[in-house]
């Protein structure tokens, strides 16, 4: 029920697609929008991110952007996700090239590293489900090529950066907003935040380089039972499987973070980067390859008749259940 828990007005777009059938998806999403942003609203009320939604773009410089908010401090650059194109913080081709295009500027100025976090009470909610849905009923496979190049050209700039990401989690991380941490140098979470990616469930393989990242960080059993039965992680059992560094109060995330950021910035710009680039280039050319194959199983999904089958028998078994 995962799809009801985070959007509650999704039962609107399941009964919609129940009396309009398949083919008339793509103006039964609409219906969802308005229900979804009342309920984001209403859920960003966590002190980490009242004081960045009042804050954030009034101290914002430098950059502007639609679907982030990107802030040149002292030694760092911190990227929000604030996404207007997509609902919780979700990921579609608009949003991720404007993290890429904000990454590449950070890769390219004086920023020692990267702080990576959102705007309201949840992370990410991976893939703009909406989004991909309502054009796969356009063209197929067009689309599912579109979507599968985005993801790895996404994917791919997280692999090659060469400066530390830290990453704020202050909210639930599920599917690609949970697999790229792995591709993130520290990851620090809100006691709140949850984990999962439920794949299976919506009719797709993994990305992110999960099928990769996942079993070596965690172990084979517990990375298949979160990507095959799409287990649900708290932050303290992310902690333990080593997916998250370390987990603070939600009262004290933003100074536990901050502070800990602005100790990291005191030190030499060159160390940080040779220090990562010792740890992770041994990988880079794995964790490249795993994400291309992964985006061709993607790909070959989503642009088969059987791929869209599956994502609306996902969505017709919702509404019996409800």
């Amino acid at each position: 029920m995962l799809l009801f828990k985070l959007f509650p007005g999704t039962s609107t777009f399941m009964e919609a697609l129940a009396a309009n059938g398949t083919t008339n998806i793509q103006t039964s999403v609409t219906g969802v929008t308005a229900s979804k942003r009342r309920f984001i609203d209403d859920r960003r009320d966590q002190p980490f991110d009242k004081r960045l939604r009042f804050s954030v773009r009034q101290t914002e410089s430098a950059y502007r952007y639609r679907d982030i908010v990107v802030r040149k401090q002292d030694g760092f650059t911190h990227i929000l996700l604030s996404t207007k194109s997509s609902e919780n913080n979700s990921l579609n081709p608009e949003v991720m090239k404007e993290v890429q295009s904000a990454l590449n500027t950070a890769a390219a100025d004086d920023s020692k590293l990267v702080l990576f976090s959102a705007v309201g009470s949840i992370f990410c909610c991976g893939l703009d489900f909406i989004y991909f849905i309502r054009r796969l009923t356009d063209d197929r496979k067009k689309e599912s090529t579109k979507m599968a190049e985005a993801i790895r050209n996404f994917v791919n700039t997280f692999i090659q950066f060469k400066k530390p990401i830290i990453v704020a989690v202050n909210g639930p991380a599920i599917g690609l907003g949970a697999s790229i941490l792995p591709l993130c140098d520290v990851v620090w979470a809100n006691e709140k935040a949850w984990f999962q990616t439920p794949y299976t469930t919506f009719g797709q393989s993994p990305d992110g380089c999960s099928s990769l990242t996942f079993p070596r960080i965690m172990g084979l059993a517990s990375a298949n039972e979160m990507l095959f039965s799409g287990r649900k992680l708290t932050a303290q059992e992310a902690c333990a499987k080593g997916l998250v560094s370390q987990v603070f109060w939600p009262g004290t995330f933003t100074q536990e973070v901050m502070v800990r950021i602005k100790e990291l910035v005191t030190c030499n710009s060159v160390v940080l980067e040779e220090s990562k680039a010792l740890v992770r280039n041994i990988m880079k050319v794995d964790l490249e390859q795993a994400n291309e194959k992964e985006c061709e199983v993607l790909k070959k999904i989503w642009g088969s008749a059987q791929g869209m089958d599956s994502m609306l028998k996902y969505l017709q078994k919702k509404i019996d259940e409800f």
